[in-house]
């Protein structure tokens, strides 16, 4: 099979598509023939050497961590699943390959009415916002959410769970089109943070009293100003450091203290246990077809530094994924 190989940890050394053996689905594992594989600014953080995943992984690599596609193989003891079947799911690296191995406790179905280019956008960015808003959070309805970055994977992701669960939901933004996109998934309040102090704003919006969460991706540049935008009790879920930033951040230890912030950090491998029943109560939401999966550009293999400087530069809406 083609697949596209990291062979050094620096984004100006280019990743190459090589021939190799085709793999074999272990125990517990399917082997999917793939439709689409997913982009994800983690794959770009690994690849520059700024993500503790980084010590991981030697190159060379296949990166990728999520797919959707049709199930040619069954690995010993899987149950559920059968050749032919569309899935999407969490793929434990390799996911820049015409064929992926997906832990069968990780994978889903895809329901007809999304696409496998969809289907590639669902993993990350959705179990992702899960897990910040439903496990780390526990968002109630009525409650206040500030997405950083609403109109990248996750934050799509995190704009329509929160509202589904009865959320008022702010979502910060570059442009005009991203936060028109935002709005479009249901976020009530957009934050041109290049023209407004997102902090102000939100109390602001607020009546002085602040938003209950912050969906963090970019702690780097926020986390000090989201301890100014929280209410008292407030959450922030530290998701990630800013695409190609990282990975410190200065802020105030006492504006921690005055406003008895929750800080809760998230990592995608430490999901992997609770990952079966994220799958058993995503599934059913996912099935009635009203989640949206915008797909900004859908890029062959070979492209996949294109893809890559893509996401980096953050000029796309929703998400960017790779076909064979």
């Amino acid at each position: 099979m083609k697949a596209v190989f990291v062979h050094e940890f620096d984004l100006a050394v280019g990743m190459q598509v090589d021939e190799v053996e085709d793999p074999k689905p272990a125990p517990g594992e399917l082997l999917v023939k793939t439709g689409a594989s997913g982009v994800n600014p983690v794959d770009v953080a690994i690849r520059a050497a700024r993500h503790p995943y980084a010590k991981m992984v030697t190159p060379p690599y296949i990166p990728g961590a999520e797919a959707a596609g049709e199930v040619v193989a069954l690995g010993e003891g899987v149950e559920g699943f059968k050749v032919g079947q569309r899935v999407y799911g969490r793929v434990m690296g390799g996911g820049y390959a015409e064929l992926v191995r997906l832990p069968a406790n990780t994978a889903a179905e895809l329901p007809d009415s999304y696409s496998f280019e969809e289907g590639a956008g669902l993993t990350v960015p959705f179990y992702t916002a899960w897990n910040a808003l439903v496990i780390k959070a526990e968002a109630g309805a009525g409650e206040t959410v500030l997405v950083q970055g609403g109109a990248g994977g996750v934050g799509m992701a995190a704009i329509q769970l929160a509202k589904r669960m009865g959320c008022r939901v702010f979502a910060t933004v570059s442009s005009k089109e991203k936060g028109d996109f935002c709005k479009s998934l249901g976020a009530d309040e957009t934050i041109n943070y290049r023209e407004e102090n997102f902090a102000e704003r939100c109390m602001e919006l607020t009546g002085g009293r602040g938003v209950d969460i912050v969906v963090e991706l970019n702690a780097c540049d926020n986390f000090d100003k989201d301890l100014d935008a929280i209410r008292v009790d407030g959450r922030v879920i530290v998701i990630g450091t800013g695409t190609g930033k990282g990975p410190t951040a200065e802020f105030r230890v006492p504006s921690v203290m005055t406003k008895d912030a929750v800080v809760l950090g998230l990592a995608v491998v430490n999901l992997i246990p609770k990952m079966p029943e994220v799958v058993r109560r995503f599934t059913p939401i996912l099935r009635e077809g009203s989640l949206k999966v915008h797909v900004d550009r859908s890029m062959p293999m070979s492209d996949s530094n294109t893809a890559h400087e893509v996401v980096l530069g953050g000029k796309f809406l929703g998400k960017v994924v790779l076909t064979p």
